[in-house]
């Protein structure tokens, strides 16, 4: 079994590039690498890269066998964050044993605040209520197909009032997507 991954890479120097490349395919898990696409910009270079590696003795594999389910992988100045839901005692008793073996360091996050189900619970109801009000009748649609005096007046509530409750909402869910991607 093998897992396909995009990277992006910025470079001043090409010859950083090509060394990063010759890296990458000493890895002897992985079976492909190829530039999918090469951008020079005044400063950098922008490259896409593809390639295939296989899962056997990987991280992923590990996490697929014990019945991981994977949300996301971010990698961002030399450090990857997974964002998975496991079974708490086959992560501590099996999984948490082989990473420290695999990796030279680690950090576990654990957050356990139920917005994978909904980030309706990040929400008041009235916030609820009025967002996903502005959402149906095409608030936040460009060009917008409600202004703020028809949705307040809908919601039967004054404007203030309207985008008060709006913007902490909107703080809200965005300060959580946020928090979630560093």
């Amino acid at each position: 079994m093998e897992e396909n991954i995009i990277a992006e890479v910025y470079v001043r120097d090409p010859l950083i590039l090509n060394e990063l490349i010759n890296i990458i395919k000493s890895n002897n898990r992985v079976t492909r690498v190829k530039i999918i696409e090469n951008v020079r910009t005044k400063n950098e270079l922008r490259a896409l890269i593809l390639l295939s590696a296989k899962l056997r003795g990987g991280i992923s594999e590990l996490l697929m066998n014990k019945g991981a389910y994977y949300i996301s992988e971010r990698i961002s100045n030399g450090l990857e964050k997974w964002s998975l839901v496991i079974d708490d005692k086959i992560f501590r008793e099996i999984i948490l044993p082989t990473l420290k073996e695999y990796t030279y360091s680690l950090k576990i996050i654990e957050k356990d605040d139920g917005n994978l189900v909904s980030v309706k619970n990040l929400l008041t109801s009235k916030e609820f209520e009025i967002i996903y009000k502005a959402y149906k009748m095409g608030y936040f649609d460009w060009p917008k197909k409600v202004d703020l005096k028809e949705l307040s007046e809908e919601l039967g509530i004054s404007k203030a009032a309207t985008l008060q409750a709006l913007r902490r909402a909107m703080g809200k869910l965005i300060r959580n997507y946020v928090d979630n991607l560093v």
